[in-house]
């Protein structure tokens, strides 16, 4: 057998329709991959390109193979407003950088860490200096009260999400798929 006969010919170049079921097979995959009951710090690039520790941050708690609960703040101009939903598509949001594990949350404190959440929803615009992480770790510091979440440092996994995210902003701004799912080494 010569050398043409046992090598398999080059795969043509996807088009964008197979890339796009390519991409959507992916993120499926991913989303069915995690791991019930556990509790993300999620993080989305700002710009393309990304600039170092320009991210939006929220929550993502999953709470089936199917999905689960996006918790986040958005600038409506003004000021900050809360937006808690479920989400069937945690992946699929073009400008997610990475998700970041911290904990896993049993179902007895399902409801507790709901209302943490939420508990910061009337006077959101009051928290000082108040940006979607600064909101973030103010509930933090709350699930670590309730000892939902067990973290020694806060500013140390503020600084580890922000090495995360800096590492893979590129692979977001380039749409590379499933995006990353990375676990706290400082959150047990």
């Amino acid at each position: 057998m010569n050398k043409s006969q046992s090598s398999s010919p080059a795969q043509p170049p996807m088009g964008p329709k197979e890339r796009a079921l390519a991409i959507k097979k992916a993120q499926e995959e991913a989303l069915a991959q995690l791991p019930v009951d556990t509790l993300y710090v999620i993080l989305y690039i700002r710009s393309d390109p990304p600039q170092p520790n320009d991210f939006h941050w929220g929550y993502y708690f999953h709470t089936s193979p199917q999905g689960g609960v996006k918790h986040h703040i958005t600038n409506i101009g003004g000021g900050w407003i809360s937006d808690h939903g479920r989400t069937r598509g945690v992946f699929k949001s073009n400008f997610l950088c990475t998700l970041v594990r911290i904990a896993t949350v049993p179902k007895a404190n399902h409801s507790r860490l709901d209302q943490i959440m939420k508990s910061r929803d009337g006077d959101l615009n009051a928290i000082p200096g108040v940006t979607c992480r600064v909101w973030l770790m103010t509930i933090l510091q709350t699930l670590i009260q309730h000892g939902i979440v067990r973290c020694s440092d806060v500013d140390a996994l503020q600084q580890e999400c922000m090495e995360f995210g800096n590492r893979y902003s590129l692979g977001a701004a380039n749409n590379d798929q499933p995006r990353p799912v990375v676990e706290s080494r400082l959150c047990v």
